[in-house]
């Protein structure tokens, strides 16, 4: 639609990228650089939509004539927060305390249109890990290699194979991007989907 403003995912994320990818719409992605360090106090929920409405945030305050797409996820499991792991020796340790767990995830979406006003929501998926063996855990890292992961895992791919259940409204979210919402966010703001 020519008259319609572009769309910006405002994510370094290269499986948001391939979620968004997905819908078949046109966008372009610009990292926003937000410090993502929890506040005091701050429950798993909060971060996530606060993390989320601050990405789009900063991008549209440099592209006002677009439609920012933000989200973030947030790992939760008891009163932890669980980071992108990092090292290889991170993701057995995550995965070790996941182990025969049912842990959290918050994903949040932000679409900022030009009527100003947030379009949010947070999606929270319940994983069931099964039990799993240092062998198990080990080999799944070094085959994925999902440092870069909430969680230490592809869910798209061989992390499937460490869940005994998946309970969410979205299947879409737990890769990081709730795309059954981003669709009524958008068709609410004027673009075709599909």
């Amino acid at each position: 639609m020519p008259d319609q403003p572009s769309i910006i995912l405002a994510s370094g994320s290269i499986y948001r990228k391939q979620q968004l990818l997905s819908l078949g719409i046109q966008f372009t992605v610009q990292s926003p650089g937000v410090d993502e360090t929890a506040d005091i106090d701050e429950t798993p929920e909060q971060l996530a939509q606060r993390l989320a409405i601050a990405k789009a945030s900063k991008v549209k305050a440099h592209n006002p004539a677009t439609c920012v797409i933000g989200s973030d996820q947030v790992c939760a499991f008891g009163q932890q927060v669980y980071g992108k792991p990092g090292t290889a020796e991170q993701a057995i340790k995550q995965l070790e305390t996941f182990s025969n767990n049912c842990v959290e995830f918050f994903t949040a979406l932000c679409v900022l249109n030009d009527t100003g006003q947030p379009l949010v929501h947070v999606d929270v998926t319940q994983v069931k890990f099964r039990a799993l063996s240092t062998q198990e855990i080990k080999r799944y890292i070094e085959i994925e290699q999902p440092l870069d992961c909430a969680g230490s895992f592809k869910v798209e791919s061989l992390g499937l194979s460490l869940f005994e259940s998946v309970s969410s409204e979205d299947p879409s979210a737990l890769m990081g991007l709730p795309l059954i919402k981003l669709c009524e966010y958008l068709r609410f703001s004027g673009y075709q989907i599909p």
